[in-house]
């Protein structure tokens, strides 16, 4: 009894265990309750240590589980982004082919004849556009995630399909200038909007493939839109509607029945994606958190939104971006414009407007697939740009049609395929959701400065050649070429201290 007594005040399990505990009240405690004390503490100390490995354990990914995740994610996701950014892009740029329908043989369209337009009134008409467009682009990306991407884009769909058929009823100048600047309005924060939405989904060197999948919606959306003027310039004066009034409705009242329908069906998050299993959504999440992304977080970061405003790379790029979009926007509104003074006539001009874009749609998604499987993105942009600006060079001094004609083909091909490679870039750089989410906007609504300058390139004073407008272009993608290599080199000292930075 007297060496009991003497053991039960030293205890071990008394003195540092707080799962096993001997009271000290206890008289004494007989040798078998000792070991028991003892054997349940190792079991303790066990379990704990297990816990502990447990934690430590990172989560495996299965490689043929994630192929199957990424296949659904494509299968539920691309197809909404290229139905929103198609029609978005046909609405945005429908004004181009509207102008030539029912062109006389001074060349000036039903629509500039009817509401009395001068060539620059018709440019200040494309401008201002980009406007409200680039000054809703930061708050939209913003409010994106907190308002869930399924209402947010849906809602942006709905009010831009009413706003682009309400311009089949303007009848003057001012009107037409109102409508469009509350076009843009409304439709500020699509693109990036999407952009940012791919980043919740689809991991670094998966995302220029995606990117360029719905981005080549544009394109797609610029030969579409050719052809579909081209359709409807037969049902002038149906119902006692102009063609170039029917334009505008027919390519107007599609936003806002798929407005609807993306509301109900648009996937807002991996972790709640009804396409995806329990494990399937438990995999989604980790495998974008191992790259430091959390499609999940909702929260403003008021560190991260200081860090991308004052990002010498998100400014870089911003202005690498302007440098492109000017451009890529000038041939996309006048491409109709140009082919009239190659001496196509209204609706051949409109017609033979669908090739370069064909050529813009598939350069696109080749771009897209390479910049993803080298994983490269500086050394594509700068090539593209590069490519782009010599054909334009050419395009300013040559004087022969057929010559000019495969030129505008190869510009077009060129810029367009190399969009992909520069928003991929952005995106694969930002850390952080408040971080990406302002680093997009600030550079897609930037960029969408280029809107503005591009209404203004091409002008009527300069046909039949716009040789001005074409230098102009050729020297802003020798100077995007420039902010790119740059941006290179900032990247690859960054790297030093940040091996995540992708080049």
């Amino acid at each position: 009894m007297t060496a009991t007594t003497d053991a039960a005040p030293t205890s071990p399990a008394v003195a540092t265990d707080e799962k096993v505990t001997v009271p000290a009240e206890t008289p004494a405690a007989t040798t078998e309750e000792k070991v028991v004390s003892t054997d349940e503490k190792k079991k303790a100390e066990s379990v704990v240590d297990v816990d502990i490995v447990e934690e430590k354990t990172p989560f495996v990914i299965n490689e043929a589980d994630e192929r199957e995740i990424v296949g659904k994610m494509d299968r539920n996701i691309i197809p909404w982004l290229t139905v929103m950014y198609f029609l978005s892009y046909l609405d945005r740029v429908n004004i181009g082919n509207a102008r030539v329908l029912k062109s006389n043989s001074a060349g000036v369209g039903e629509m500039e004849a009817t509401l009395g337009l001068t060539g620059d009134q018709y440019n200040w008409c494309v401008s201002i556009f980009f406007i409200g467009y680039c000054v809703f682009e930061v708050p939209s990306n913003l409010l994106l995630k907190r308002l869930r991407p399924s209402r947010w884009l849906s809602r942006i769909m709905v009010t831009w399909g009413i706003l682009a058929t309400c311009m089949a009823a303007v009848n003057s100048y001012g009107s037409l200038l109102a409508v469009r600047l509350l076009l843009g309005i409304a439709e500020a924060g699509l693109f990036p909007g999407a952009l940012f939405y791919l980043s919740f989904w689809y991991r670094k060197h998966e995302y220029a493939r995606r990117m360029s999948w719905f981005y080549s919606a544009a394109s797609g959306a610029g030969a579409f839109a050719a052809l579909l003027a081209t359709g409807i310039s037969y049902m002038d004066g149906a119902g006692g509607v102009s063609g170039w009034r029917w334009v505008f409705i027919l390519e107007g009242l599609p936003p806002v029945v798929i407005g609807v329908f993306v509301w109900f069906f648009l996937p807002d998050f991996p972790s709640n994606a009804k396409f995806l299993s329990e494990k399937e959504r438990k995999i989604a999440v980790e495998r974008l958190k191992a790259e430091g992304t959390d499609a999940d977080e909702i929260e403003f970061s008021k560190t991260q939104f200081i860090g991308a405003v004052t990002d010498i790379k998100v400014w870089l790029w911003m202005f690498n971006y302007l440098s492109m979009v000017v451009p890529v926007y000038s041939i996309s509104f006048f491409l109709p414009t140009i082919n009239r003074g190659l001496g196509f006539v209204a609706i051949q001009a409109q017609a033979m407007s669908a090739p370069p874009f064909i050529a813009a749609c598939i350069a696109s998604i080749v771009v897209g697939y390479t910049s993803d499987k080298f994983r490269d993105r500086s050394l594509h942009l700068i090539g593209g740009l590069i490519f782009a600006s010599i054909s334009f060079w050419c395009l300013a001094f040559v004087r022969n049609n057929a010559a000019n004609y495969f030129l505008t083909i190869m510009a077009t091909m060129s810029l367009y395929g190399s969009i992909p490679a520069i928003l991929s870039w952005v995106s694969n750089n930002s850390q952080g959701s408040t971080y990406g989410a302002t680093a997009m906007a600030m550079v897609v609504a930037f960029g969408n400065i280029g809107g503005v300058v591009g209404g203004q390139v091409y002008r009527t004073t300069d046909a039949p050649n716009y040789q001005m407008g074409h230098t102009i272009n050729a020297a802003l993608l020798i100077a995007s070429a420039g902010f790119a290599i740059a941006q290179r080199l900032v990247i690859q000292h960054q790297r030093k201290s940040n091996p995540s930075l992708v080049l």
